[in-house]
């Protein structure tokens, strides 16, 4: 390993790209909110600071960095090749996700360049503004969700609560800024997962009250969304925090009891959260009968006939789990059709596709297995051999795998200096790469049709980075002095 010698040294510069990093994160968060003036906000300073941030970056980096940095710039420039082999030869069409996959190329090293009490300063600023605007988000869902009302927000008027029937609603959910309840579950787990960081890394316990409460608040969130690849998520990741504090505070000579407590522990950590969610709704349905509330119940005109009980409320959720299980909630004929569509179009492997011709061949296949039309694969390492090839796939699998292995090492990791907070880093990283096996978030379009990136993906980066930076100091065991940014 070679240390860069001179372009991390610079204090004003690594905080400089920081805060522009930082700012672009709460700039997408705009979206939801005024998505209309987003766009057109995005079209003349966010493009020019997206452009000036990276021409800053990388005239001070180069191509510089760890291997996984590195994966990250060269998918890119893939990305931009591809564009260029599609026809797309004055970027009239893919502008926009050319742009957004630099701009991860930007946020991805910030947290790698910055020092270790600079990383946890940001990590402080980043979590109190996202923790205040989306627990402020998640209070407001709850109350139009749980009461049946709906009502409009923001310069644009943007809805809370369900208004039409565009998607067939079979059970109450949440909608939050207008926004469909599988992005809108992301914003609730993110901020609960740093909710857990914040509570090891407070050193004020009386913090930990408040952060409780903004825990269980968007724990409940979640539960409205009805997303269960998020809950999935949220609740291996409560296994992942068993065998966290297990390891710390089970106390015994005996490996092997303390390996098999350490696994009982995680399995019933993981079965109690996934099965907390149904508990809370129907907590909360009895509670709200029990209030007896006269508030009259505006969104169940958009409910289906079949979900509207003349017994009261009720918030559980209409689909059958063991059906779902058994076909992947129908993903499983959509990532079949990958097969299919490859071979009609072998070319696919090599160049990729536009973005908005990548499901054309596998709707083909998706609409004759009787599983409907979808919008992206549901998977987001399929999404990438679809739209970029498969070089591009191959090294998006490279960056994930390494993350991977690099948040094991720091897991596991004995260094007195990972402390459970830094630990605990890895949940939402590893819960946003278990939920990208599911849906489409990362290295790609995002689902979110109001923008190419969001929230979601540029958060798992700037995550990510911080992760590889304690990985990279912590992870084999002892401490590295210097700059955890290195060229392998």
């Amino acid at each position: 390993m070679q240390t860069l010698k001179h372009n991390w040294s610079d204090k004003t510069w690594r905080r400089f790209l920081a805060v522009g990093a930082g700012a672009m994160l709460l700039f997408y968060m705009l979206i939801p909110i005024a998505p209309i003036r987003f766009h057109d906000l995005y079209l003349s300073y966010g493009k020019t600071a997206i452009i000036a941030l990276a021409a800053i970056y990388f005239f001070r980096a180069r191509l510089d960095g760890v291997l996984e940095v590195k994966l990250v710039i060269w998918y890119a420039i893939w990305v931009f090749i591809t564009r260029i082999l599609n026809t797309d030869y004055y970027l009239q069409n893919e502008l926009d996700l050319v742009i957004s996959r630099v701009l991860c190329c930007v946020v991805l090293p910030v947290g790698l360049m910055l020092e270790e009490k600079e990383r946890r300063v940001m990590l402080d600023a980043v979590i109190a503004l996202v923790g205040a605007f989306y627990f402020v988000t998640a209070l407001v869902s709850l109350y139009a969700c749980i009461f049946g009302v709906y009502f409009y927000v923001g310069p644009e008027q943007v809805v809370f609560g369900l208004d039409n029937n565009a998607y067939a609603n079979s059970y109450v959910r949440i909608v939050a800024w207008e926004t469909t309840r599988n992005i809108s579950a992301i914003w609730f787990y993110l901020a609960g997962c740093m909710m857990v960081y914040e509570f090891f890394n407070c050193k004020n316990k009386l913090w930990r009250i408040p952060i409780c409460l903004a825990l269980f608040v968007f724990h409940l969130a979640v539960a409205f969304t009805m997303t269960r690849s998020v809950m999935l998520a949220a609740s291996v990741n409560a296994a992942m925090l068993a065998v966290l504090l297990g390891m710390e505070h089970i106390r015994t000579e005996n490996k092997a009891l303390k390996i098999g407590l350490i696994v009982l522990l995680a399995a019933l950590s993981l079965a109690l959260c996934f099965k907390s969610y149904d508990w809370l709704r129907a907590g909360t349905a009895k509670l709200y009968n029990a209030m007896d509330v006269k508030i009259e119940r505006t969104s169940d005109q958009f409910l289906t006939p079949e979900a509207q009980s003349g017994d009261g409320v009720n918030f559980s959720d209409s689909r059958d789990l063991k059906e779902s299980a058994s076909t992947g909630s129908m993903r499983f004929g959509v990532w079949y059709a990958a097969i299919p569509a490859i071979r009609d179009e072998p070319m696919r492997l090599l160049i990729g596709k536009y973005s908005s011709k990548v499901m054309d061949g596998p709707h083909r296949y998706q609409i004759s297995a009787e599983n409907g039309s979808f919008w992206h694969m549901h998977n987001y390492l399929l999404q990438v051999l679809m739209l970029t090839g498969l070089v591009g796939f191959l090294l998006v699998l490279a960056f994930s795998v390494l993350l991977v292995v690099r948040m094991v090492r720091l897991f596991f990791t004995r260094n007195p200096a990972a402390t459970t907070a830094i630990k605990s880093l890895t949940l939402p990283v590893s819960g946003i790469l278990l939920y990208g096996m599911l849906e489409t978030v990362i290295f790609t379009n995002s689902a979110d049709e109001r923008a190419v990136t969001d929230f979601r993906e540029l958060c798992f980066f700037l995550l990510a980075g911080v992760v590889l930076a304690y990985a990279y100091e912590l992870g084999d065991g002892k401490k590295v002095k210097n700059s955890p940014l290195r060229s392998l």
